[in-house]
């Protein structure tokens, strides 16, 4: 009888650990995503890019850089997005001085205070934006109207966004 109930504890503790193991982080499967965003072939610097997933999951964004760059990074904190289709958002910030391929999580905060409001560097809604002011169309700025589509698959993606 005594020899079952080890027998038992040890069981129960090498499945635990097994279980402890295959869990590793939770959450969606993610996948690198890296672009560009350039209009008539010259990049645009200070753009929130959002990638939102058209099925369930958290969205993944960035800002670009000086060369129209970026890297997202999932709401998670990871770096990727979602794997499957995402609509595109685009964003023009007016005063961005943090980027996601230099500091990726201090974009991802920068990002999230715009959002809110809470920080100098506030979106500009494109809808009341003069045309000449706004670097692309007013849907690009619109989950329900973005023409922008991609799909996201295992590994690395690399999108390169041109703005006609």
């Amino acid at each position: 009888m005594l020899q079952a109930v080890v027998t038992t504890r040890r069981l129960c503790a090498i499945v635990t650990s097994l279980v402890l193991l295959g869990c590793g982080e939770g959450g969606p499967e993610l996948a690198s995503v890296s672009g560009t965003v350039t209009k008539g072939g010259k990049p645009l610097a200070g753009v929130n890019v959002t990638f939102a997933p058209t099925a369930a999951g958290p969205s993944s964004g960035a800002r670009t850089d000086a060369d129209g760059k970026f890297i997202l990074i999932c709401q998670s904190g990871k770096m990727g997005a979602v794997i499957g289709e995402h609509k595109a958002v685009l964003q023009a910030v007016a005063d961005s001085k943090v980027d996601s391929n230099s500091d990726p999580k201090g974009a991802m905060e920068a990002m999230l205070k715009a959002r809110s409001g809470g920080a100098k560097g506030k979106n500009v809604d494109p809808s009341k934006v003069a045309a000449a002011e706004t670097p692309f169309p007013p849907e690009y700025g619109d989950p329900g109207k973005t023409p922008l589509t991609y799909t996201v698959k295992a590994g690395s993606n690399e999108f390169d966004i041109a703005i006609p």
